[in-house]
């Protein structure tokens, strides 16, 4: 296993999440999603910057090709477009491109899971309002695909729709549903048509702690997958299932992680502070960290939308 140095770059926030490296601006772009914020941290200066996007929850933003002001983003359950000069306590603009699961039976649903493909295409997840019992109300989800403005459904019955990769060949597609404690694999075609759902990685066979929630892929095709409620994150190669590296964190809630800076040699790692039983996990919990090690491996960065 690795060392390596973990270093917080935030303050706590409620639930962040949803981190993207953005290799034009040498920016950590994530969000807090019951406050409907997003917040991006320039590598060079250490400086954190935060906007108010609205006053749903903010599921993601990710940039737009070839515009330094122009993202898209999930708010509560739709799919919007943002102007924000990356600087502002404001965003400048929110503008709606398409609302989903507006049917009386989805009523408390929203967007959750989310990242841009290598084709530049938005995939994005729902998922469900809490049950009488406090659990999120499972399969009320779906996993939907935004290209060239029009929105497909590719899956149905999703608990909580969360990480998202692609293998360097571009053939092949990872997600995850919170509520199945595996991390899934399909084929995918150029038409963004997805088939031959497998299971690539087993937490409960493998023995851990907590429930998969964010996902990543370096460029030895490896998967590294958030333990949230597990205080790991874990590595592990797709085509044996074999763990090939364990970080332990300082606090259990891991959400989401990305490489990124000059080199692609630096992962982000968001974390949360959702409350169990009523009662928030201590601090350090909701805190960003970013990690280093000497022999790193390397990853990608994150791929922005096209319009």
């Amino acid at each position: 296993m690795s060392k390596w140095e973990i270093k917080p770059i935030t303050q706590p926030l409620d639930v962040g999440t949803r981190i993207h490296w953005d290799k034009c601006n040498q920016s950590a772009i994530f969000v807090d999603v019951p406050n409907g914020t997003v917040h991006s941290f320039k590598l060079s200066s250490c400086k954190v910057t935060t906007a108010k996007v609205g006053d749903d929850p903010i599921a993601f933003m990710f940039p737009v090709e070839g515009s330094g002001t122009k993202f898209v983003a999930g708010l509560g359950k739709k799919f919007v477009f943002v102007e924000w000069d990356s600087v502002s306590p404001q965003v400048a603009s929110v503008d709606t491109i398409v609302e989903v699961e507006t049917e009386p039976e989805y009523e408390g649903n929203r967007l959750n899971g989310g990242k841009v493909d290598p084709w530049g295409r938005l995939w994005a997840g729902t998922m469900g309002p809490p049950g009488p019992d406090g659990n999120i109300m499972p399969r009320r989800g779906a996993l939907y695909c935004l290209a060239n403005g029009q929105l497909q459904k590719h899956e149905c019955n999703i608990g909580i729709s969360n990480g998202l990769a692609w293998n360097t060949e571009l053939k092949k597609m990872y997600y995850i549903d919170t509520l199945e404690p595996c991390v899934f694999q399909y084929d995918i075609a150029d038409d963004a048509r997805i088939s031959n759902k497998t299971v690539v990685f087993d937490f409960k066979k493998n023995h851990i702690e907590g429930l998969p929630d964010g996902l990543t892929i370096d460029v030895e095709g490896c998967l590294w997958v958030c333990a949230i409620h597990g205080y790991h994150l874990i590595r592990f190669d797709p085509k044996c299932g074999h763990i090939l590296d364990k970080i332990e964190l300082p606090t259990p809630q891991i959400t989401a992680v990305s490489f990124g800076g000059p080199n692609l040699d630096l992962m982000f790692v968001t974390t949360a502070r959702i409350p169990i039983n009523g009662t928030p996990p201590p601090d350090p919990a909701g805190t960003t960290y970013l990690l280093s090690c000497p022999d790193a491996v390397r990853g990608y960065p994150g791929d922005s939308y096209k319009l």
